[in-house]
């Protein structure tokens, strides 16, 4: 019994980490521009897809390595090119969150609808990052969960870095906290806005080629990936990073032991139960600004 609880609960870690890594970049958008990217879960597909496409249909040589670091600069690029030519025009306008809201909504409808003219509704598998297993004691884990769990530590560590050691970071952070003030001191705020939108495309991306080893590159993936940002990111507090933190693990292990103990059809019902309940007596989140 003691065993079969231990592997759940690294299960939910694992889960919880690559969750993390996914909503913190939706938690970064909204606290920064305090409008919300419905296309989000499209490009959880879009890093899914890129995989494939190098992997699979291209064969190209390096393996995951090959795809890393390439899919980090291409996302990145993909995430400032949209920011700058769709999102950015529509800020001098009035109400422009809400606006930014549809548009993303738009994106997102067109991405999955351009992912299945392109490659075709059927599910597409990825390879195992590595093969094998490794044991210790009783406990079997697959080497491919351990390695997804330390590239998600280690991209969630970075952009800790990032945004705590560099120009670019502590920019971002005044911007989430004085827009006005930050654009006042020089700090140019549209660049700022481009990057957060930027950086949250590699974060949910990269998130994309770990899960989609697991659980398959298909179009319809997009917007229950979506929902679970959007419930963990409002579990945590919307724009709250630390909170989107402590809420993506905390889904991630309520998703292992309902699914081990009640059964899949579970987790979803629980999840909602929990931020219904989160949001009844705390309506910010855990962490989120009154």
């Amino acid at each position: 019994m003691l065993i079969e609880i231990i592997d759940v609960s690294i299960s939910g870690l694992l889960n919880g980490s690559v969750y993390a890594l996914m909503a913190i970049g939706l938690a970064l958008v909204y606290g920064v521009t305090k409008a919300f990217n419905f296309a989000y879960g499209s490009f959880y597909n879009m890093g899914g897809y890129f995989a494939w496409v190098l992997l699979i249909s291209l064969g190209m040589k390096g393996g995951y390595y090959t795809v890393f670091f390439t899919a980090v600069p291409f996302l990145f690029i993909v995430g400032f090119i949209l920011e700058k030519a769709l999102v950015s025009p529509l800020r001098k306008r009035a109400d422009w969150e809400m606006k930014v809201m549809m548009l993303t909504l738009g994106l997102g409808l067109f991405l999955d609808i351009g992912y299945i003219v392109v490659f075709g509704p059927r599910l597409k598998s990825l390879p195992e990052i590595v093969e094998g297993t490794t044991s210790i004691g009783e406990l079997v884990f697959l080497n491919q969960d351990i390695v997804i769990f330390i590239i998600s530590i280690t991209g969630l560590l970075c952009f800790a870095w990032i945004l705590n050691n560099t120009r670019v970071g502590m920019a971002v952070q005044a911007v989430a906290q004085n827009p006005a003030g930050a654009q006042i001191v020089g700090i140019p705020k549209d660049f700022i806005f481009a990057a957060t939108f930027a950086i949250s495309t590699v974060m949910v991306g990269l998130g994309g080629i770990l899960l989609c080893q697991k659980n398959f590159v298909i179009p319809q993936a997009s917007w229950p990936i979506m929902i679970k940002a959007w419930v963990i990111t409002a579990f945590g507090g919307m724009g709250s990073i630390r909170g989107s933190l402590y809420a993506a693990f905390i889904i991630g292990m309520l998703e292992a032991f309902v699914g081990y103990t009640l059964g899949l059809i579970y987790i979803d019902i629980a999840i909602l139960t929990l931020l219904l309940i989160t949001l009844a007596l705390r309506p910010q989140g855990l962490m989120g600004k009154e």
